[in-house]
C-alpha cells in the first residue's frame, strides 16, 4: 500500500529515484551527440545515429520530463514516498526513459506531420500533470484548507487528471520517437493506473475524506475528463 496517511522528506527514496533518472539523462545525451574523438571504437555500435532533428526533440521531451519529475517529486509530493515504490518506478522509467531514447534516437526518419502532433500531446500532458499538482500545492498550502480534500482546478476535470497527463505525454512522445509500437508504454501505464494504482489511491482518499470524497467521485470522472 503505496498511499499511507504520514507526510515525511523521504529523502533517500526521493534521491534513488532523481539520481537514477538524471544519470539516464546524461548517457542519453553522450549516446546521442558525442564529442569528436570521446567515444572508444567498443562502444560505438551503442551510439545514436538517428535523424538529427528527431534526436534533439526526443531529448529535449526527455529533459523536461526529468524536470518536471523533479518539481514534482521535490515540491509537490508531500506524503512518505516509501522504499519500495521507489525502487519500482525507478526500475519501471528508467527502463521507458532509455528505450524512447534508443527507438528515437535511432530512427533515421526525418520528422513530419506525426511528429508536430506528438510535441502537442506532449505539451498538453506536461501541462495537465504538472499544473494539477501545482494547483493542488497552492490549494493545501492555505491553512484554512487544513483537512479538505480539492476537487477543484484541473482536477474539477478528472480525479486522476495528473495521471491522464502522464498517459498523454507519453503517448505524444512515442509519436515523436516515430516508433508507433511505443505507444504500448503508454497503454500500460493506463493499465496500471486503472487496475492497481487508482484503486490504491481512492481507497485512501475514501478512508481519509469519507463524504467529501464520495461526493466528488459523483460529481468528476476517474481518469479521462467527460468519459471515464
Amino acid at each position: 500500500m503505496f498511499f499511507l496517511n504520514q507526510h515525511e522528506a523521504s529523502r533517500g527514496p526521493k534521491c534513488l529515484f532523481l539520481g537514477a533518472v538524471m544519470v539516464v539523462l546524461i548517457v542519453t545525451w553522450w549516446m546521442m551527440f558525442p564529442s569528436a574523438g570521446s567515444v572508444p571504437e567498443w562502444l560505438e555500435p551503442y551510439l545514436l545515429n538517428g535523424d538529427f532533428i528527431r534526436r534533439g526533440l526526443v531529448f529535449f521531451c526527455l529533459a523536461v520530463y526529468v524536470l518536471r519529475v523533479a518539481v514534482t517529486i521535490l515540491i509537490f509530493l508531500k506524503r512518505k514516498f516509501v522504499w519500495g515504490e521507489a525502487f519500482l518506478v525507478t526500475c519501471f522509467m528508467t527502463f521507458v526513459l532509455l528505450i524512447f531514447a534508443r527507438k528515437g534516437g535511432a530512427n533515421p526518419n526525418p520528422v513530419g506531420l506525426i511528429e508536430v502532433a506528438g510535441l502537442a500531446f506532449y505539451s498538453v500532458g506536461s501541462y495537465l500533470n504538472t499544473f494539477a499538482e501545482y494547483q493542488r500545492q497552492h490549494f493545501k498550502s492555505d491553512p484554512a484548507n487544513t483537512g479538505q480534500l480539492y476537487t477543484q482546478g484541473l482536477f474539477g476535470l478528472s480525479r486522476n487528471i495528473n495521471y491522464f497527463g502522464d498517459i498523454v505525454l507519453f503517448s505524444g512522445l512515442a509519436l515523436v520517437t516515430g516508433q508507433i509500437t511505443l505507444l504500448t508504454i503508454p497503454l500500460a501505464m493506463a493499465l496500471n493506473f486503472v487496475f492497481f494504482i487508482i484503486p490504491q489511491k481512492e481507497a485512501y482518499l475514501s478512508e481519509k475524506y469519507g463524504s467529501q470524497f464520495k461526493n466528488f467521485s459523483k460529481q468528476t470522472r476517474k481518469l479521462i475528463p467527460f468519459c471515464y
